[in-house]
């Protein structure tokens, strides 16, 4: 900075009224009285107004409502992402998928060691044919149980009233649900008996070396008994079937013989339906266990609903960094837009009064503006002008905003969401090119 000598200059004051009192003159005086001083050097006027500027700075800061509501709209954010990727690792972690995908393995490779399997249609149909048997066992036998719950045993007379009504209705249908689920049951019962029989009518024994005739003759009638156990085992669908189209023979005939419904039909005819309807279900059900097949559908379905949750959460999580990245926007905003503020404050402090004042004394040089910063931070937080020292801003709450800016950037949480998909992957492509591919199959 050059020292500047006192001139012969105007009197800057000669168009004021004889009553101001702004002072502006009697500090004009003693800065003349002074003499002149360096431009880096700062008097006590101009710290003062420095320091004003400063107050005033902190002051519009503090009192600034988007500073509460967009801090807590961050943070808020921040924490629910946060505790989703947190459920997200601790459910990779349980490395359910890795074995999820191990199970279906292990079901390919029974069910390609076990031979033919049930046809899928079958075992698709199951559940279906039982559900539609238990519609038709809850509108056909309700009625009947309509009848035996009328409050007279007149079903059409008995229970008039609306309440009773409802309260009978519910009643019957009771039965008819129970029947459905009994169907149902009675065919998974049978299956262990039916497995039973199957395995000793196909059971093939060791072959007897030097063995007695005693075991011999136990030999023999072995295989007389397991002959007329297969026979009584092939016979069996026979059966069903020869009474299958027996009573599609007999309802044949008696539509022929009643061209329009008669008022009341055989009883044998009637019963013989129920029954072969009951009696069918039951083998539908029966026909399509297959046990290794289930394993491998279940398998399927398992693995399928795990990876629709991580596609499901991996989503979620998309949407709530999405959120907080646009809380993390605003919050960097409102910072730069409250930093620039206070820089402004400084500067007014400057532009107001310190260089009017020094314009019109003429006692001081002239100050140079500071560099622009290169290192990405904003200008003028610590100095304004080359070599001038001024009083540090106070940024108060905008210290807590700078640090939630600087550590909780929303591209970490999308670098932990990748690495997350990653131990996901590697889980997943443990498992065969079946499993990475599975859906969901009856």
């Amino acid at each position: 900075m050059s020292d500047v000598s006192p001139l012969a200059v105007p009197e800057p004051f000669g168009q004021c009224s004889s009553g101001c009192v702004c002072g502006m003159r009697e500090l004009i005086a003693r800065e003349r009285e002074h003499g002149p001083r360096d431009a880096d050097e700062v008097n006590a006027p101009e710290m003062r107004a420095l320091l004003g500027a400063v107050r005033n700075g902190y002051e519009t800061v503090r009192s600034d409502p988007r500073l509460i509501e967009r801090r807590h709209a961050a943070v808020t954010k921040y924490g629910r992402a946060r505790r989703h990727l947190n459920r997200m690792r601790v459910s990779i972690g349980e490395q359910q998928v890795g074995r999820a995908a191990a199970d279906l393995e292990r079901a390919l490779d029974r069910a390609a060691t076990e031979g033919r399997r049930r046809p899928a249609w079958l075992r698709w149909l199951r559940w279906p044919v039982v559900l539609g048997i238990g519609l038709f066992d809850v509108w056909y036998f309700s009625q009947v149980f309509r009848y035996l719950t009328s409050q007279t045993g007149d079903a059409t007379d008995g229970g008039q009233h609306r309440l009773t009504m409802i309260i009978e209705t519910a009643v019957a249908v009771l039965p008819g649900l129970v029947l459905a689920v009994v169907i149902a049951a009675s065919a998974e019962m049978l299956l262990r008996p039916l497995h039973a029989w199957r395995s000793a009518a196909f059971l093939r024994p060791e072959p007897l070396q030097n063995a007695s005739w005693i075991a011999r003759l136990r030999r023999g009638l072995g295989a007389v008994h397991r002959g007329l156990l297969r026979l009584a085992w092939w016979l069996l669908p026979v059966g069903f079937v020869a009474f299958l189209l027996a009573v599609i023979a007999w309802w044949s005939a008696l539509r022929a013989e009643y061209p329009t419904p008669p008022d009341k039909y055989p009883l044998g005819a009637v019963v013989a339906l129920i029954v072969l309807l009951a009696v069918g279900t039951m083998a539908v059900k029966i026909l399509a266990d297959d046990p290794v097949a289930d394993d491998v559908a279940s398998a399927r379905r398992k693995l399928w609903r795990l990876r629709l949750t991580y596609s499901l959460r991996s989503r979620r999580a998309d949407l709530l960094i999405d959120a907080y990245d646009s809380a993390w926007s605003d919050l960097r905003t409102l910072r730069d837009d409250l930093q620039g503020l206070l820089r402004i404050k400084m500067l007014s402090a400057w532009e107001s009064f310190i260089l009017r004042v020094r314009s019109l004394h003429q006692m001081t040089g002239n100050v140079t503006a500071a560099p622009w910063p290169t290192d990405g931070d904003r200008p003028g937080i610590t100095q304004e002008f080359t070599g001038v020292s001024q009083p540090a801003l106070e940024f108060g709450p905008l210290i807590e905003i700078c640090r939630l800016i600087d550590e909780r950037d929303p591209d970490d949480l999308r670098t932990e969401l990748r690495a997350l998909g990653d131990r996901y992957a590697e889980q997943l492509a443990a498992g065969s090119p079946a499993s990475r591919e599975a859906t969901p199959s009856g």
